[in-house]
């Protein structure tokens, strides 16, 4: 049995008030095409469909559009919501959608039961809270006292599902939108993803003991939790400079199951991008010359640009002229520099002479110290205010 996993698809996102929608178009229709090729018989999103609890119009039905190709192509899609979701608003509908296999769980249902494809139990587990995992506790009449973190919620879920008779008759598949860690061990974090202070909502990977195969959501990097049957498909944009450098794919697994046990193969299929994020390194003059040299879809990517000019003008205008996706600017410069190698001090040498503190000042500021004509400023300027009142108060 054959499936693609992904997750954080963020629909309705934009980057420096730039729309990504035509960029989510692009990759969408590289899902559906790759459903097709791969001969999937399932669609797994793990999370994180939209980019907002209330997304945009324009967005909804994006998604819309994509899941009545995936109806029209009876390849059936299981989703799970993710704490970008509204659980509520994500599975409106979902009793009919269903019926054409289009499976959503937006919020924790007392009945947890599998959703069968091709002789593979998936089970699907929104993104959960604690207190939405006591308040399912005591309806289910299991002891929600138990319940005191992420990882113990999860935990009491996962046992549920253990427990059903269904999990002992085939293969079994988790889809679930949480921040997994392995013995404590953190995976590796994005800027852009929205996690509780500290580790309060870590869940370690082995609460997920007896399932075959796990697809996470929420956390942006592709990557394996522990080993490699516990896989962050990961954002299938860039969704930040911190993932500048990261590869995006779509995950297709492979279940067999055959006399000495369940084996589980995959493959990651790279994402290409409809505009690259990229990071570009030099002085403005520099920067502005190398994207006259790119072509028009160069152009358009998204850039994070380094400026080394020790002095730059009007950057942000010059570089959004060439690069019109201009992301993000930063600079590593002599005033850079000494800002991070001078250490702050905490109090001033009142008895040096004000223009001395003052050209202490100027160096710490700019890397460099005062030049002959520049000095002879602050003297001017110093002596005339200081001869007003005698005093500089």
């Amino acid at each position: 049995m054959r499936f693609v996993h992904t997750s954080d698809l963020h629909l309705g996102r934009k980057l420096s008030q730039i729309s990504l929608l035509s960029d989510t178009e692009y990759l969408l229709e590289q899902l559906s095409k790759l459903v097709e090729r791969s001969a999937a018989k399932a669609l797994v999103v793990a999370g994180d469909v939209f980019d907002s609890p209330n997304p945009a119009e324009a967005a909804v039905r994006q998604w819309d559009r994509f899941i009545t190709r995936m109806a029209q192509l009876e390849v059936p899609v299981l989703v799970v919501s993710g704490n970008h979701d509204s659980g509520a608003r994500i599975s409106m509908g979902s009793n009919l959608m269903a019926l054409s296999g289009i499976y959503v769980a937006g919020e924790l249902k007392d009945e947890i039961a599998p959703i069968v494809v091709d002789g593979v139990n998936f089970w699907l587990v929104p993104f959960v809270r604690p207190a939405d995992v006591r308040a399912w506790a005591t309806r289910m009449e299991l002891d929600a006292g138990l319940v005191i973190n992420y990882d113990t919620a999860l935990r009491m879920v996962l046992d549920h599902i253990r427990s059903l008779p269904a999990f002992a008759e085939r293969p079994n598949v988790c889809v679930a939108h949480q921040f997994v860690t392995n013995a404590g061990v953190s995976p590796e974090r994005s800027d852009s993803e929205r996690l509780s202070l500290g580790t309060l909502d870590n869940v370690d990977c082995r609460a997920f003991e007896g399932f075959d195969y796990v697809a996470l959501g929420h956390i942006h990097r592709p990557q394996r939790i522990g080993k490699d049957e516990i896989r962050y498909a990961g954002s299938p944009l860039k969704l930040s400079s911190s993932e500048i450098e990261q590869k995006k794919s779509f995950v297709v697994v492979g279940i067999t199951q055959k006399d000495e046990g369940v084996r589980v193969k995959y493959r990651l299929v790279p994402v290409e991008p409809l505009r690259d994020f990229r990071m570009e390194r030099g002085s403005v003059e520099d920067l502005v010359n190398r994207a006259k040299q790119e072509d028009e879809k160069a152009n358009q990517d998204f850039v994070h640009a380094i400026v080394t000019d020790d002095d730059p003008i009007d950057v942000v205008a010059r570089l959004r002229r060439v690069w019109p996706n201009l992301e993000q600017v930063s600079f590593d410069n002599a005033i850079t520099r000494a800002a991070g190698a001078e250490e702050v001090r905490s109090e001033v040498d009142l008895s040096k002479d004000v223009v001395d503190l003052f050209r202490e000042f100027f160096k710490a500021q700019t890397g460099k110290p005062l030049a002959e004509d520049e000095e002879k400023l602050v003297n001017d300027a110093f002596e005339k205010v200081l001869s007003r009142e005698g005093d500089l108060v």
